[in-house]
């Protein structure tokens, strides 16, 4: 994949298209690091963009676009199948855990979620809260 290194001011950065899938070799996601975007580590030492559609971006960081749902969607379906084609559209039926899990790392520098951490998140349901209504 073609990446262009840039610099904003003092803080350097890369630019790349976000692959619409990630290479379906038989490796599994090992862990996830935020940073910028959803960086997806795997099993065989890869480290991937995490996979978007085409009409929809996924990124990491101040703004609009960082929804925890969006991401907690993406790694959903690669804790599964890390080949998969991700699907946006229905971001907000993510497994609740996952995107709670996902909430409380929306914080100013890199985080990295080891994968037995991302799937006990997938199978815990938090209490629901006054805003989920």
């Amino acid at each position: 994949m073609p990446v262009l290194r840039t610099t904003t001011g003092d803080t350097p950065g890369l630019r790349f298209y976000a692959p619409l899938a990630l290479p379906g070799t038989g490796a599994e996601l090992t862990s996830v690091v935020l940073d910028g975007t959803v960086w997806v580590k795997t099993s065989d030492g890869q480290v991937h963009p995490a996979p978007c559609t085409p009409n929809e971006h996924l990124w990491w960081g101040d703004g609009w676009g960082d929804k925890p749902s969006e991401a907690a969607a993406v790694i959903n379906t690669l804790l599964d199948d890390l080949g998969a084609a991700v699907d946006l559209r229905e971001h907000w039926k993510a497994p609740r855990g996952l995107t709670t899990l996902l909430e409380k790392q929306a914080k100013p520098g890199p985080a990295e979620i080891a994968r037995h951490a991302l799937l006990h998140a997938r199978m815990t349901t938090p209490p629901r809260s006054s805003h989920d209504d």
